[in-house]
């Protein structure tokens, strides 16, 4: 019986891919309008991708927020050997956040799945890696703020996804046994079968329908994927309906 469901943010509710893009490029073409419009996309690709994974270290408790970002920043510089800006992280925020903030969208079917979960009862919680700051600045831009019962975040935690404890807090925070809640994410690994190994009832969202590897890795550890938030309702039901 399933009486409580769990959500992640990045990718699942919100496009911040595309905002993160969109922002990256705006920042790096901002700083150094010279390289040229190419390497402007692959930096901002590259800021997004975070290849040397400073994004999980940050997850991890590693480091900080800030501390994280400059470290991404800094790598951009090393990376394409850009010139040294003075006040670097500053610019590049400060560039950053109003492209980011007018690029970040909420998929058409996250208020859809929201209404119906609300009509039925079902409390909602939001579990995500990102900072609460930022997070908070996101719920309120796109409307989400208040609609959750429980934001989870990193550094509010000291620690995030894939740490099974980090779904259990947020079980706590929401009144609900782990086995009894419903976990929804993008992420492969991160967020379906990590929440699948903290006990939780796992579904992936696959948002990228040409991401086949993902959704062998899913359905080999039987667990549901749906291409759409639309998608999850149905799943809710099944799982509320009383074992016979």
């Amino acid at each position: 019986m399933i009486t409580a469901l769990l959500l992640d943010v990045d990718d699942t509710l919100i496009d911040t891919r595309s905002a993160m893009l969109a922002a990256g490029q705006a920042a790096v073409g901002q700083l150094w309008p010279h390289v040229g419009a190419q390497v402007h996309h692959a930096a901002a690709v590259r800021f997004h991708d975070d290849p040397r994974g400073f994004f999980g270290r940050f997850s991890a408790g590693e480091m900080d927020f800030a501390q994280m970002r400059q470290a991404r920043v800094a790598d951009l510089v090393e990376f394409f050997c850009l010139e040294l800006v003075d006040e670097v992280n500053g610019r590049f925020e400060n560039a950053y956040a109003p492209a980011f903030s007018a690029n970040v969208r909420v998929f058409d079917d996250v208020w859809p799945l929201i209404e119906a979960v609300a009509a039925a009862g079902i409390p909602m919680g939001v579990l995500t890696n990102s900072s609460a700051r930022y997070t908070r600045h996101k719920l309120e831009i796109t409307g989400l703020a208040g609609v959750f019962a429980v934001v989870a975040t990193t550094d509010s935690l000291g620690f995030g996804k894939p740490d099974a404890r980090a779904f259990h807090h947020a079980c706590t925070l929401l009144g609900s046994a782990p086995a009894q809640t419903v976990y929804v994410g993008d992420h492969v690994e991160i967020d379906a079968i990590a929440a699948e190994q903290a006990g939780l009832s796992a579904v992936w969202l696959q948002r990228d329908p040409c991401d086949c590897q993902g959704a062998a890795r899913a359905r080999d550890r039987a667990i549901p994927v749906v291409r759409s938030l639309s998608q999850v309702e149905a799943l809710l039901v099944a799982h509320r309906r009383p074992r016979q």
